[in-house]
């Protein structure tokens, strides 16, 4: 398996997928023409790219990193192409006048990820001798190693861990400059920016669990809200479910004092376990529908969290299976495309059941033996995700987006009757 490096990044909102993989495509293309004449630039979106770009700001994010380098261009929203070697292509074209000088299509694959599609078959740099949950294991009894941090050393830089806590103290900073947020996100949904009155009423609860609860879903609320308002976040694995693990563990370190290197440790144990799923699986709403976002989160979180509270390889193993197993079938339908509906209050409700997941591993582990794996529900979220249908993953063309429209025009009609 590939780095950690490669997995966690850093990137604007509010999509991995769909702002932060096409920057990034848009970077690499600008560098293989630097050398060549080009006056405009072409930019053409295919399949979820095209249905749900435009609520996701990707032309807006690609408009201004072209006219940044100084490259008048065009963007084109094609809805009608159906045989995609991914569900997120785009094809940039650069002209000299009305002659193509250079072209190139990419693949957004999930999580900020992206790839050439004449060189989808090359591989990243292999560093893990394991490409799933039970190698993983198997290795750490062959060296006798019972940490798993410890394999993340082994393979990782030197500067892994710091590498890890300067992205928490990213994740951190945009929570408590969230929390302090008022007025409504982006876009024509009228959505009002809540974490802020969250956490006040958290803050005067004197019922400590539900304190915590609605502590844990603020700090989620707060960094989904600062997604949506196109601020950096950090892929957990991706903008879409980023409220998941940051509210997890920031909880620890504000509410439970932990310090930030354990944290950090943990973060990276979570993320090599949700490596799992990207490498397996995936971890694209437009290929797998939700599970593959907030679903991978939530066992991002549970592994992160049951580590830091040190439980042993299979209590982990067990936390993040069980926080995938019950999002299996996750459909992903954001209303006009938006990451807003149903996906702010989706990252809050899918924190909480990560911190259910590590009480089922902590307290209801001993009594039975799991006879369903880490790798069997990432294989089963894979054969799910591939038969979920089109419209329920990432388009916008049916679930919640659709009922939402329908409902829409329903109250439109009768208010326009006077009823």
């Amino acid at each position: 398996m590939e780095s950690l490096k490669n997995f966690l990044l850093l990137g604007p909102g509010p999509s991995s997928s769909h702002t932060i993989g096409p920057y990034r495509i848009t970077q690499d293309f600008l560098s293989l023409i630097k050398d060549k004449e080009v006056t405009f630039i072409e930019v053409e979106l295919f399949g979820s790219l095209a249905l749900t770009g435009r609520g996701h700001l990707t032309d807006k994010i690609i408009e201004k990193k072209l006219l940044e380098e100084g490259y008048r261009n065009k963007i084109i929203f094609n809805i009608h192409k159906r045989i995609l070697p991914h569900p997120n292509t785009m094809e940039l074209r650069a002209y000299k006048e009305d002659k193509l000088v250079f072209s190139e299509r990419y693949m957004s694959i999930g999580g900020g990820s992206i790839k050439k599609v004449k060189n989808k078959k090359d591989k990243p740099v292999e560093l893990y001798p394991f490409t799933c949950c039970d190698e993983m294991k198997d290795y750490m009894s062959e060296q006798h190693i019972d940490d798993i941090y410890e394999v993340v050393e082994k393979f990782e830089d030197k500067d892994i861990l710091d590498f890890a806590i300067n992205l928490l103290k990213n994740s951190f900073n945009t929570i408590e400059k969230s929390l302090q947020y008022e007025g409504f996100l982006p876009g024509k949904l009228h959505v009002e920016c809540i974490a802020k009155y969250i956490y006040k009423k958290a803050s005067q609860h004197d019922n400590p669990y539900d304190k915590k609860q609605l502590l844990i879903s603020s700090y989620a609320y707060a960094t989904s809200e600062a997604n949506a308002r196109g601020e950096l976040i950090v892929t957990t694995p991706t903008c879409g479910a980023s409220g998941v693990v940051p509210a997890i563990l920031y909880y620890a370190y504000k509410d439970e004092e932990y310090p930030i290197e354990e944290i950090a440790k943990a973060f990276l144990v979570g993320a090599l376990f949700c490596t799992f799923i990207k490498r397996n699986a995936s971890v694209s709403g437009a290929v797998h529908g939700c599970q593959a976002e907030v679903g991978s989160a939530t066992s991002f979180a549970a592994a992160a969290y049951s580590y830091l509270k040190g439980l042993k390889t299979r209590q982990i193993e067990y936390a993040a299976e069980i926080a995938m197993e019950h999002f299996l079938g996750l459909t992903c339908d954001p209303v006009d495309g938006y990451v807003i509906i149903p996906c702010i209050e989706r990252n809050g409700i899918a924190a909480l059941h990560a911190m259910a997941s590590y009480l089922y591993a902590k307290d209801i582990s001993h009594f039975k033996e799991s006879q369903i794996s880490f790798d069997m529900v990432i294989e089963t979220m894979r054969e799910t995700g591939s038969q979920l249908p089109t419209t329920l993953k990432e388009t916008s063309l049916g679930g919640l987006a659709i009922s939402y429209k329908k409902h829409r025009k329903k109250r439109k009609a009768k208010y326009d009757l006077g009823v």
